[in-house]
């Protein structure tokens, strides 16, 4: 008896036959010395097997002599899903920076749906064009032979190939679970938000990650992100006065220091006490102190960076990562500033239908918490006076004072006693 694993290249696809098979062009653009050489591969139609050989012979025939970009633009609907997953890891294995969008200019209103999102996902890194579309839906099975065990055995072998392609090639987990309640014959067309908040959609960013270090005995947290323009690196830990960093930036060139500053949810505040420890081989190194009025705001981010910026103002280098888990929040709590006791106001004071205007500690507040957490966010930190929190949508609004006072149906507030 055949084993189920073996079904896995007979029988699946994710979209029934009869479209036009995968088509590919190369054009090599030569733009020495501005850049050195790159290809511009278009694929387009649906992927069949044998596609992978068909993209192999068309790279030896080409010209790839100094390319060190390969961008691939696919326009399709699907196909084969292991036909996919082999593209996919040939993809992956060319020695060059490899980029990946859906369309271009010419296909303004492209598509990758179905099977075609794993040969997408291979690429280092990942665009999508306004009026470009992502769908995504269950792989199927195409054997009436099939016994409910070998069915299941299949369904449970296969999942496990696809989360791990996933996982390898550095997309949230969040995608194969959509994947997995999407019916084989409806399709998700997946929003933006969603795409970059899963990892789909990368834009510049090849990786980002936060893990907590050991610096001399003490915990920092350390964030890295690799980017198409260059590495860098945001460690923070706690001092005895607050929260401290250290922000290792790759340098372009002739860069030029005139002040530094982090990112809140896309926000830049400048930084009052910081230095310059190093600077060589393109990096600069700059140590700093969190100002203690952005504490709460640091504490419940979900974007974090940090950047210098040179003396005219308008030029600057750095980074922002978004945060994809609780691992700063729970270093700022734990520092000393934000453990300050706060015996003047131990409880909060409750205003159903009231809303304070102004005084926000916070750009975009802090959405998902509920109304008691809300309350004791702003306990924890010496800055917060009161919060407003919008019911219908569980938004926090943690505020500097309670001011502005008024009556709002669907919002209530709270201020410190």
């Amino acid at each position: 008896m055949r084993s189920a694993i073996q079904f896995i290249v007979l029988i699946l696809s994710l979209l029934p036959g009869g479209l036009a098979a995968m088509e590919f062009s190369i054009e090599r653009l030569d733009l020495r010395p501005i850049r050195e050489p790159t290809l511009h591969i278009t694929a387009i139609g649906e992927i069949v097997a044998g596609d992978t050989e068909k993209l192999r012979a068309a790279l030896e025939a080409a010209d790839t002599s100094d390319v060190r970009d390969v961008l691939f633009m696919f326009d399709s609907p699907g196909g084969s899903l292991m036909e996919s997953l082999e593209l996919g890891g040939f993809i992956a294995d060319i020695p060059a920076i490899v980029s990946a969008e859906v369309g271009s200019s010419d296909l303004p209103n492209a598509v990758c749906a179905s099977a075609c999102v794993y040969a997408y996902l291979a690429a280092d890194y990942r665009y999508l064009p306004e009026g470009a579309r992502i769908g995504i839906h269950q792989f199927g099975l195409y054997d009436s032979d099939l016994d409910g065990q070998q069915g299941a055995a299949l369904g449970q072998a296969l999942s496990g190939i696809l989360s791990e392609y996933l996982r390898s090639h550095r997309v949230e987990p969040e995608l194969f679970e959509a994947i997995s309640v999407i019916e084989h014959d409806d399709i998700l067309w997946v929003p933006r938000r969603d795409l970059e908040a899963w990892r789909v959609v990368t834009n510049g960013i090849y990786d980002e990650r936060a893990e907590y270090i050991n610096v001399n005995g003490d915990i920092a947290l350390r964030l890295s992100q690799i980017a198409s323009t260059g590495d860098s690196f945001l460690t923070l830990f706690c001092t005895d006065a607050g929260t401290a960093g250290v922000a290792d930036l790759h340098e372009p060139a002739l860069a030029a220091y005139d002040a530094f500053e982090i990112a809140i949810n896309g926000t830049w505040h400048p930084v009052q006490t910081w230095d310059v420890v190093e600077r060589s081989n393109m990096r600069g190194r700059i140590v700093f102190e969190v100002p203690p009025r952005l504490a709460v705001a640091v504490a419940t981010a979900r974007k974090i960076g940090a950047r210098v910026v040179a003396p005219s103002g308008d030029i600057f280098f750095g980074f922002q990562q978004t945060l994809r888990d609780e691992r700063l929040a729970e270093l700022v709590r734990g520092c000393p500033f934000a453990q300050t006791p706060q015996p003047a106001r131990p409880s909060m004071v409750e205003l159903p239908g009231t809303d304070f205007l102004g005084s926000d500690l916070t750009t975009d507040g802090i959405r998902g918490i509920s109304f008691a957490r809300c309350k004791q966010i702003c306990l924890e930190y010496a800055q917060c006076r009161a919060v407003s929190y919008v019911q219908s949508s569980s938004w926090c609004w943690p505020k500097s004072r309670a001011a502005g006072r008024r009556a709002t149906s669907g919002v209530i507030s709270a201020y410190q006693r």
